[in-house]
């Protein structure tokens, strides 16, 4: 009797283990099955074919956590969902945060949740960020001071959006997101600086007698265009008026690194930036410090194979403006506006053509120029 019961005994734990190596190499296969489908889409994401994201990824999140990854596949179509442009990515979003509380995408689901609420709802998208700003890890937070930002740009609350995309700057570490809030920047700042309405890079001067825009430039470092334009003066200057003037003159940083122009107060306050292009390899834009030396509207261009190209020319490389900054290095325009944000000059700084004009008009000859490999976080 006894040995029957051993015997039946035995039967059930082999019975049991049998099953149990069966479930778990089930769910092995299921897991690798779901692990494959979340790869695929993962890379159909970064090729922008985010319907193709969904179709793979639909089964694998309808197991929930049969597949112990499941996080990681509603973190895949929350991003495939949102590059459709499909607000089914707020829901999924919503749904990472409730149901995996620990996972390793929580805060970033946080962060995306909260910017999916930033149009219709500034005031709740803030909440999320405020606790993000202070608890989450040094990417997640750094989005989340931008994101901030953000909420008061979208109750027409400039001033406040503006102080803290400068708050940043200071303490950001991504370069990402430094981007972002100096691209907001350059567009709140523009408005600025163009408006007759005093901002902080600016004070009030009181027009004297026998005063010109081009003496009143030259007194502030600055051009008898800005004064002009940013004060929408006509006519003559009336004595005893009080315009805008610049607190200090500017300068200009060409970081290498990002071809970007970055457009700094003398002191070193960013004031906004532009893209550029530098030299390939062969023509390398030599780092350095320099002034502005030489400025021209409509330049003729020598060129050293195909002669002399006038203004206007198709084939004129110089495009609009020439800003010259030593020997035969220079700042300007150009023909060739594909070329801008890489490495396609012959050694000079080219920009836009409607970017060097306005560029022409806020600074002057003396202006400091400093190309940099690299520009450091201090600088910024």
């Amino acid at each position: 009797m006894v040995r029957k019961i051993a015997i039946i005994t035995l039967l059930i734990v082999i019975i049991g283990a049998s099953g149990a190596a069966y479930y778990l190499f089930r769910n092995r296969q299921v897991d690798d099955d779901c692990w494959k489908k979340v790869h695929l889409a993962e890379a159909m994401i970064e090729a922008n074919d985010f319907q193709g994201a969904v179709t793979h990824l639909l089964p694998v999140v309808q197991l929930g956590k049969r597949f112990r990854a499941a996080d990681a596949a509603l973190f895949a179509l929350a991003r495939a969902y949102e590059g459709a442009g499909s607000t089914e990515s707020h829901l999924i979003w919503k749904r990472l945060v409730v149901e995996f509380p620990r996972s390793q995408y929580h805060d970033e689901a946080r962060l995306r949740e909260a910017k999916s609420l930033l149009a219709k709802d500034p005031a709740a998208a803030r909440d999320v960020f405020e606790k993000l700003a202070q608890n989450a890890l040094a990417d997640v937070r750094d989005a989340a001071f931008v994101g901030l930002a953000q909420t008061f740009e979208a109750e027409n609350n400039v001033s406040e959006a503006r102080s803290l995309y400068y708050k940043v700057l200071e303490s950001a570490t991504m370069e990402t997101t430094i981007a972002q809030a100096k691209d907001r920047l350059t567009e709140i700042n523009t408005q600025m600086l163009w408006s007759p309405i005093l901002d902080d890079f600016c004070e009030l001067y009181e027009i004297q007698r026998g005063d010109a825009p081009i003496k009143i430039a030259a007194k502030f470092k600055t051009t008898a265009w800005f004064i002009l334009e940013s004060n929408k003066l006509r006519g003559s200057l009336r004595p005893g008026s009080r315009i805008k003037v610049p607190k200090e003159p500017l300068r200009i940083v060409v970081d290498k690194s990002t071809c970007r122009l970055n457009l700094l107060t003398e002191s070193g306050r960013f004031v906004k930036w532009y893209p550029v292009g530098i030299g390939e390899q062969s023509y390398k834009t030599p780092a350095g410090d320099y002034t502005i030396k030489t400025k021209e509207v409509d330049p003729t261009w020598f060129s050293p194979n195909e002669g002399v190209k006038k203004p206007g020319d198709p084939d004129n490389a110089l495009g609009t403006r020439w800003m010259g900054i030593g020997s035969s290095l220079g700042i300007h325009g150009t023909n060739a506006p594909e070329t801008i944000g890489f490495r396609k000059s012959a050694g000079c700084i080219r920009m836009y053509n409607h970017d060097v004009e306005e560029l022409y008009k806020l600074v002057t000859y003396g202006t400091n120029v400093t190309i940099t490999e690299k520009l450091i976080a201090s600088s910024q």
